[in-house]
C-alpha cells in the first residue's frame, strides 16, 4: 500500500530560492526576524536580511561566481548564513556547506570533491581555511562571515555593493543544484547531496505544514545551519515570519536563560539536548513556561524518555523524520492524535511505501520493512557519485531510505530501525567506512570493522573491531592514531575490540550486522 497525506497536496510556487525568500523576507518588513543569544545581543530584521543578502549577490557576481560554481560555507550558526545562500542563488552557483569543527583533513577530503570557488569562515578558522586552500587549488578567496581585521569579510563584500547591480540576467532553472550538504546515504564515504532550487523550496513549502510554526512563534535555533535540520529551519523561519533567538553552541544554561528572556515557545532540538534539559538541576531556578512545543528530530527518541520530557516540561514533543537527501517526510506536529511513539503521517505532494528489502515487494500495515519515498523534496542525486545515486532509487524512482519501519490501520509511520550503516552520534553523521579507512592505514591494522553502539547520551558512539598484526598494539595507541585526525564525534567512544577476524561475506562486505547483533546480546547479559 501507497500512504499518503492526510492534508491536502500544496501548490509549490514555480520560483527560484531567492525569488521566493526575497519576496517572503520583503513582506514581514521591520519585524525582527533574528536575535543573537549570548553577550552579543545584535538583532537583525526581516528587511535588513533581505538587503543584506540582495548586495551579497550583487558582490559574488561582480567577483565572478556564476552559473554552476559552487561556494562554501565553514561556519558556526550566523544570519550571514542566510546572505551566502541567497546571493549563490541568485548568481545560479550552489552552497556547500561544512562543519567548521572538522579537522583539515576532513575539510580537504570534502573540498576537493566539491571544488568551492569561495569559502565563508569564522574569522578564527582563517588560518586553518588557509592551510586547506593549499591542498585545494579551486579556493580562490576565504572570506569571514564576521567583521575583523585578518581578512576580507563579507560586510567589506556588502558595504561595497550597489544594488542595481543583482545579477537578474542569469537565468536559474528548477533543477539547478542549490544547496549540497555532505552524507553518507546508506553506506560508504561522505557523498554531496544535490539539492535543487525546486527541492529546497518545496522542502520549505512542506516545512511550513510540517511543523507548522508562524510568525506568532519565537523559536530557539543552536541546531546547526551546515545539518540539513538546522539549515532547513533557518529558512522556513524567513518564509513563516518566525522571531529567531540564534545561538552558536548549546549549553543548558543559555537556553534556559533564552527562553526565561525571550518567552521562546518552539523548540527544535535532537535527543541529547533534550535529555540535557529535562535532567538538569538548574530547571527549577528558571521560568520556562513559555515552552510549549518541542520538535525532536536527526535521532530516535525513545518512547519512555519522551513522555518524562512532557510531563515533566508541561510540553507537547513530536518526533521528526527526514534524511538529508529527502526532508521533511512527513507531518509530526499538527495532529495530537499521532502516537509519541510515530514520527507522524506522510508529508503533502509525498508517497512513501514500506518494501521488503530483499525482494522489493510492498508491504502491508504492521509489517516491517525499508521505507521508501517519493516527493519534490527528494534529492537529485549524489554529487560526483552515479553508482551510488543509481543504488539509492529503485527501478521506478522510489529513495531507497535505508531506514526500517512500519505503519498502523491509521497510516501512522512507525522508525525502528536501519539497514544502513550510518552512525548517528547526537544527530551528526559518522560514516564508518571512513573510519575504517583510516584505521586501515595504521601499519600494524590488517583489518578492521567500525559500528555504532547505543549510548544513551549520544544516541549511538562509534565502536572498533580491529585485527592487529602486532600483539603488543595498544587500544590507547589506537586512540592516539584517531584522535588527532578526525572531528570529537568522530572518535571511537564505544571503545576498540581486538579479533581474529572480521566477520565477512562471500563477496568481502562486512557484516556489521552481525557485530550490531553481539552488541546487542552482550547488553542484555
Amino acid at each position: 500500500m501507497v500512504l499518503r497525506s492526510h492534508l491536502p497536496d500544496l501548490a509549490i510556487p514555480d520560483k527560484s530560492l531567492h525569488d521566493y525568500l526575497l519576496q517572503c523576507l520583503q513582506a514581514h518588513g521591520d519585524r525582527v526576524a533574528v536575535l543573537n543569544a549570548g553577550d552579543n545581543k545584535e538583532s537583525f530584521t526581516f528587511k535588513q536580511i533581505r538587503d543584506c543578502a540582495v548586495k551579497c549577490a550583487c558582490a559574488l557576481y561582480d567577483l565572478g561566481i556564476g552559473k554552476g560554481d559552487i561556494i562554501a560555507t565553514c561556519m558556526t550558526n550566523c544570519v550571514e548564513y542566510v546572505f551566502v545562500m541567497i546571493g549563490a542563488s541568485a548568481c545560479g552557483a550552489a552552497v556547500t556547506t561544512c562543519n567548521p569543527s572538522y579537522t583539515e583533513v576532513e575539510i580537504i577530503r570534502q573540498f576537493q570533491n566539491s571544488q568551492p570557488k569561495m569559502v565563508f569562515v569564522d574569522a578564527c578558522d582563517y588560518n586553518k581555511m588557509v592551510k586547506v586552500s593549499h591542498s585545494v587549488g579551486s579556493i580562490k578567496d576565504i572570506i569571514s562571515a564576521e567583521r575583523t581585521s585578518i581578512c576580507k569579510t563579507i560586510y567589506d563584500l556588502i558595504d561595497g555593493a550597489v544594488e542595481k547591480n543583482f545579477p537578474y540576467q542569469v537565468e536559474v532553472n528548477p533543477d539547478d543544484t542549490v544547496m549540497m550538504p555532505y552524507s553518507s546515504g546508506t553506506t560508504g564515504l561522505s557523498k554531496g547531496v544535490m539539492i535543487t532550487q525546486r527541492n529546497l523550496v518545496s522542502i520549505i513549502e512542506l516545512g511550513r505544514v510540517s511543523v507548522g510554526n508562524s510568525r506568532a512563534d519565537t523559536q530557539y535555533l543552536v541546531l546547526p545551519m551546515f545539518h540539513i535540520y538546522g539549515g532547513m529551519v533557518t529558512l522556513l523561519s524567513l518564509v513563516t515570519g518566525s522571531k529567531t533567538i540564534l545561538e552558536k553552541r548549546f549549553t543548558v544554561d543559555s537556553f534556559f536563560h533564552s527562553v526565561q528572556e525571550h518567552k521562546i515557545n518552539f523548540l527544535y532540538a535532537v535527543p541529547p539536548m533534550i535529555l540535557s534539559i529535562c535532567n538538569s538541576p538548574q530547571l527549577s531556578h528558571y521560568d520556562i513556561s513559555s515552552l510549549s512545543r518541542i520538535i525532536s528530530g536527526a535521532a530516535p527518541l525513545p518512547d519512555g524518555v519522551a513522555k518524562q520530557v512532557m510531563k515533566k516540561l508541561n510540553v507537547r514533543l513530536y518526533q521528526g523524520w527526514g534524511l538529508t537527501e529527502a526532508v521533511p517526510l512527513v507531518v509530526s506536529s499538527l495532529d495530537v492524535n499521532i502516537p509519541i511513539q510515530s514520527v507522524g503521517y506522510a508529508s503533502p505532494n509525498t508517497l512513501i511505501k514500506v518494501t521488503d528489502p530483499n525482494t522489493g515487494k510492498e508491504l502491508g500495515s504492521y509489517e516491517e520493512g525499508e521505507i521508501c519515498v517519493k516527493g519534490p523534496q527528494v534529492m537529485k542525486g549524489y554529487y560526483k557519485a552515479e553508482a551510488a545515486t543509481r543504488r539509492s532509487f529503485d527501478s521506478d524512482g522510489w529513495f531507497r531510505t535505508g531506514d526500517i519501519g512500519y505503519y498502523d490501520k491509521y497510516e501512522y509511520l512507525f522508525v525502528v530501525d536501519r539497514l544502513k550503516e550510518l552512525i548517528k552520534y547526537k544527530g551528526f553523521q559518522v560514516a564508518p567506512a571512513e573510519l575504517e579507512e583510516l584505521l586501515l592505514r595504521h601499519p600494524k591494522i590488517s583489518d578492521v570493522a567500525v559500528i555504532g553502539v547505543p549510548d544513551i547520551e549520544a544516541g549511538e558512539v562509534p565502536k572498533a573491531f580491529v585485527v592487529a598484526t602486532d600483539p603488543h598494539l595498544s587500544k590507547i595507541d589506537i586512540h592516539a592514531f584517531v584522535n588527532g585526525k578526525v572531528s570529537s564525534y568522530k572518535q571511537l567512544r564505544g571503545g576498540i575490540e581486538f579479533r581474529s577476524f572480521v566477520p565477512k561475506s562471500a563477496s568481502g562486505k562486512i557484516l556489521r550486522r552481525e557485530l550490531r547483533d553481539e552488541e546487542r546480546r552482550k547488553s542484555k547479559l
